[in-house]
This record gives structure tokens, sequence and C-alpha cells, in this order.
């Protein structure tokens, strides 16, 4: 099969079209004809070396397609099956995994492999794909929607009538969280760094857009009669978006991240966060719950999911596109031609 080989870290050139053999199913496994892979903000790490994962390697975990073999033990897909995966595979039956909580899971393991035409992956990490939503969209929902939805609930436990600064609001996730807090009842509020993005913005969802970075506290306070946003959902993790939007966080709100773009470490001091009272915490991934309700939200076309598609072939030119911010939503690649 043909597959994006990375044999070592750098620009998107590293990222070579190669021939390697066809996937075969582990046990608990199933194979899936690749119709459709996005392009994470992680992929970027892994293939800038700031991550360390063995080479050589697949990138890819946004996948979307077919099942097209399964392993002996797998229960509940079959050959024919449309589905779509989660960025981890857990085991699926120790305390965490049985709880619905199996990013605790000892076993867990990133998946890798989805640039290529064939991908095997545990079971437990797969969703079926309701039959009016396509592979492209599909792809990008565990990661991209799911993401946001775990932050904004389970982690900022978001209310009706709350607001919801969100920064990075013109990438492939804030596009996305700014639909799923619109879809929570909250009001988002989109800050980005990029003015010309702003009627695409206010298309999406967005209530209002701030364009700035350690400045745009002066606004957000402006746009909640002083009192500030309930919560900042940060998709950059950088020092001056951190400094503005958190200066712009209300008494005892939330500041939930999810990202980092920039090696640059934040500093703050303490007394600005008891003073506030306000929590700083993280969300990390995506459980199967929240993927599950992801996918309901965009079946029932509350959120819809932003794409700009490449063939596999110009993987380069995706990658390329992705680190100059000239892609609109998520980049996804298309093994298999059109999804």
């Amino acid at each position: 099969m043909r597959a994006v080989v990375m044999s070592e870290t750098g620009g998107p050139s590293v990222l070579q079209l190669d021939e390697v053999a066809d996937p075969e199913p582990g046990e608990f496994q199933v194979v899936i004809r690749v119709a459709a892979c996005g392009i994470c903000g992680h992929d970027q790490a892994d293939r800038m070396g700031l991550t360390h994962i063995p080479l050589p390697a697949v990138l890819g975990h946004e996948v979307a397609g077919e099942v097209v073999a399964v392993g002996g033990k797998v229960r509940r897909f079959a050959v024919g099956d449309r589905v779509a995966i989660k960025q981890f595979s857990t085991c699926g039956a120790c305390a965490a995994c049985l709880s619905g909580d199996e990013l605790r899971c000892p076993q867990k393991s990133f998946n890798y492999g989805g640039y290529a035409e064939f991908m095997a992956v545990d079971e437990a990490a797969v969703l079926g794909i309701p039959d009016d939503v396509g592979f492209a969209d599909a792809a990008v929902v565990a990661c991209t929607i799911g993401t946001c939805y775990q932050a904004l609930t389970r982690i900022g436990d978001v209310r009706p009538g709350e607001t919801v600064a969100v920064t990075g609001a013109g990438g492939g996730l804030g596009l996305h969280a700014i639909q799923v807090a619109r879809s929570l009842g909250a009001i988002p509020i989109a800050v980005t760094s990029s003015p010309t993005k702003s009627d695409e913005l206010i298309e999406i969802g967005a209530a209002h857009v701030v364009v700035g970075g350690k400045d745009a506290w002066h606004e957000l306070l402006d746009l909640t009669d002083g009192h500030g946003v309930d919560v900042v959902l940060d998709n950059v993790g950088a020092p001056a978006v951190f400094s503005g939007c958190f200066r712009g966080l209300r008494h005892s709100g939330r500041y939930v991240f999810t990202g980092q773009v920039t090696s640059q470490p934040i500093n703050l001091y303490p007394a600005f966060v008891f003073g506030k009272e306000a929590t700083i915490t993280g969300s990390a991934s995506t459980l199967m719950s929240s993927f599950i309700a992801s996918m309901e939200l965009v079946k029932q076309k509350k959120i819809r999911p932003v794409t700009s598609t490449f063939a596999l072939d110009d993987v380069v030119g995706a990658f390329a596109a992705v680190d100059e911010r000239a892609v609109t939503g998520r980049a996804v690649l298309l093994p298999g031609g059109a999804a």
C-alpha cells in the first residue's frame, strides 16, 4: 500500500510517499481503508521533532474510512462498516475503561498510521459513522470537535448563558470550539490574531470577535460589562495570549488549556490566580463519550466541520499550507480520492 513515511524530523519535505506492507489486524483490531485523515497540530509537533517518537513513522490519527478486515475477537464491527477513530487506543477492560474514563487506562497508546491507504487500529478506539456524515467530516470529529467538547463540558463545565473566549479562533480547533460553545447555549467570543477572519468567525457562530494578544483583556471586559468572561478555552498557549485572556477572565472563572503552539513558558504571579479565585486547568484528549456526543452534534447539523482537502500525494503541500496558516479549518488528506 501507499503510505507517507517520516524517517527524520524537519520541514514538510521529510514526509515521503512510499510503498509499505499492508497492515494485518490483531485479534482485537480492525483494518480500515482510509478515506480521509486530518492533519493535527500533534502531527506538526511530531514532524518537527518536538515530540519523541520512534522513526520511521507513519503519522495520522484523525481517520475515517471503511472496515476491510477484522480480528478474531472483534465484536462491534464488521467488514463494510463506515467508521472513524479517536486519538488513543485503550484496553477496554481495565477499571478506568469500564468506568468511562479510559484516558487513565495504563495501556493507553496514541494512534499512528493514518497517512496511508490502510490502517490497523484497536476496536476500542473506533466509532460508527452515521449514514449522512461524509468521511472528511467524520475524520475530524474526535480530535477537532471532541477535544473542544470535552474541554468545555467535562473540564470547563460551561453552562447556558455563560461567555466563552476561544483563542486561536481561526484555526482548526477554534472554528469548531466556537460551534461547540454555541451548541451548549454559551456565548462564544472569538479571539484571533487575524483580522481578515472576522467575518468568517461571525458566520460560524461567534457572537463577537476580538483581535489581539496581550491587550485582548480590554475588549473582553468591555464585552462583558466589566465582569470578564466565564471561561477561556486556550488553544494557543502562548505567553501574550495568556496574559491578555487571563486578565479578561472574570472572578472565579475557568481557564482551560488545550494546546501550545510555542515552546515559550508562561509566567504568572500566584497572586493573580488566588486574587481572582480562578481555576487554571487543561484538557488532554477525547473520551469515547465525548466522541459519541460530538458525532451526534454533527449528525444533527448543530456543528458543521470545516475542512480543506488535499490528495495524499500532496502531503508536503498540505503541511506547508498548515505551517503557513493558509488553511481554513482542518486540512484533511484523502488517500482514496474524493471523500
